[in-house]
């Protein structure tokens, strides 16, 4: 496509001359843009050395992507609050290649990204210098760190590395693992069939576990990915994805408390790539489970439901909801209110959720949908009290035609902290 109007265009207008009329028109409304720019009058408005030095990668935009970076991380899991981590007295070793790669947070569509600009999650770790920090890479992510036939060549026999990483875990009071993808394995172009931890990094995992189950994962990674195995048995979970210039110091901010993660998942993890495409707002089965009976919609060797569920996240401290009540004023409108506290030791953010599912409608319907969330900051023990109200063009659907339909009957709705929610309720229009 991107040279599909230099190759045929002039050939097109040879063919038939009436195409330089739509050609005329576009060139008229880009021409129109740039009057209006003052692009006419100054060709090089906005082409000023000092005006980039001043606006890009300044220090208020780096706070920014700091801020974006801290509270687009997820925590997964946090068995026996191993998170945060204490700022002295700790001997903690750092495994991975991507614990120091400053240019994988960048990602694949970095624009005008500059390479290798990106702290590190050594980088980051190194400022709590109160702990003792070491790092060893362990096996070497790619054989050749330049794309072959498009795609990167992975690691999956050289183990050269693994013993020194391993020694240096058996040696340290917690192993923070950074693993996952390199920048460049996500984006167009770049699907795998095998959406586990890639190459070798799965077996390095488990080596670990052998010598220092204290391990904190951070997954940095453009896609979800099975982590089944590392769910199973790795006592903390920290999605990064590619966070961006700031990753390094986001990561660490995390881990020492500094920062209390609220990010919730955009997207479900399955538990196994067979359950791939796994969405939380499927439509519902004509054979709904479970049952003792054979003949249900699931797998034989597998759970229906995601490892980690669309919305999902945890938090250093622990949100409680109660109190659903759902009302209407009117015959397409429901008001929802609900209570929230803070139980945990901490402060920190919610995304308070709703979703709603028609139960009975002239199309098929999804078993539930999204249709408001909201981030809010909670002091420990603090309380707060959530309106909404949802509409017809939350309840309703666009038929096949592209209209919406509005149907009345019964309407469940429910609230929580994930799509996999915590309390529900019904009402009739």
């Amino acid at each position: 496509m991107s040279s599909a109007y230099i190759k045929h265009l002039k050939s097109l207008i040879d063919e038939d001359k009436t195409i330089i009329d739509l050609v005329d028109d576009a060139v008229k409304r880009i021409l129109s843009v740039k009057y209006d720019l003052g692009l006419f009058s100054n060709p090089y408005r906005y082409c000023s050395e000092m005006r980039e030095s001043k606006n890009i990668y300044n220090d208020e935009n780096k706070s920014i992507s700091l801020s974006i970076a801290q509270e687009s991380i997820v925590l997964l899991k946090n068995d026996a609050k191993i998170l945060p981590l204490k700022k002295r007295g700790l001997k903690i070793a750092l495994l991975g290649e991507l614990a120091v790669d400053k240019d994988s947070p960048l990602g694949n569509w970095r624009a005008k990204g500059k390479k290798n600009s990106a702290i590190s999650v050594k980088e980051g770790l190194i400022k709590y210098s109160n702990n003792i920090l070491h790092y060893q890479s362990g096996p070497r992510l790619f054989n050749d760190p330049k794309y072959k036939n498009g795609h990167l060549n992975i690691n999956t026999k050289d183990t050269l590395g693994m013993q020194n990483a391993l020694k240096l875990a058996s040696e340290s009071d917690y192993v923070i693992t950074v693993l996952g993808e390199h920048g460049l394995q996500s984006g167009e172009g770049r699907s795998r069939s095998n959406i586990k931890l890639p190459g070798l990094q799965e077996h390095f995992l488990k080596e670990i576990y052998k010598v220092n189950k204290n391990i904190i994962l951070i997954v940095m990674n453009g896609r979800p990915l099975d982590l089944s195995w590392a769910d199973a048995h790795i006592p903390a979970i920290v999605e990064s994805w590619h966070l961006g210039t700031m990753s390094g110091n986001a990561i660490a901010s995390i881990l020492y408390g500094d920062c209390n993660p609220s990010g919730k998942l955009p997207m479900s993890f399955p538990r196994s790539i067979g359950q791939v495409p796994i969405y939380y707002n499927h439509k519902n089965t004509g054979r709904p489970g479970p049952s003792d009976y054979v003949f249900w919609s699931h797998y034989s060797d597998e759970k229906n439901d995601p490892l980690y569920p669309f919305g999902f996240g945890l938090s250093y401290t622990n949100f409680e909801y109660s109190n659903l009540e759902l009302s209407k004023t009117d015959e397409t409108t429901i008001n929802v209110k609900f209570k929230v506290k803070n139980i945990g030791n901490h402060s920190g953010k919610e995304v308070v959720q709703i979703y709603v599912r028609d139960r009975f409608s002239s199309q098929t319907r999804p078993v539930k949908e999204l249709k408001r969330f909201r981030k809010a900051q909670f002091q420990i023990d603090e309380e707060k009290i959530f309106n909404f109200v949802l509409n017809e063009n939350d309840l309703g659907f666009l038929n096949d035609s592209g209209n919406l339909v509005f149907e009345k009957g019964e309407y469940e709705i429910f609230v929580g902290g994930s799509s996999k929610t915590n309390i529900s309720s019904f009402i009739i229009l």
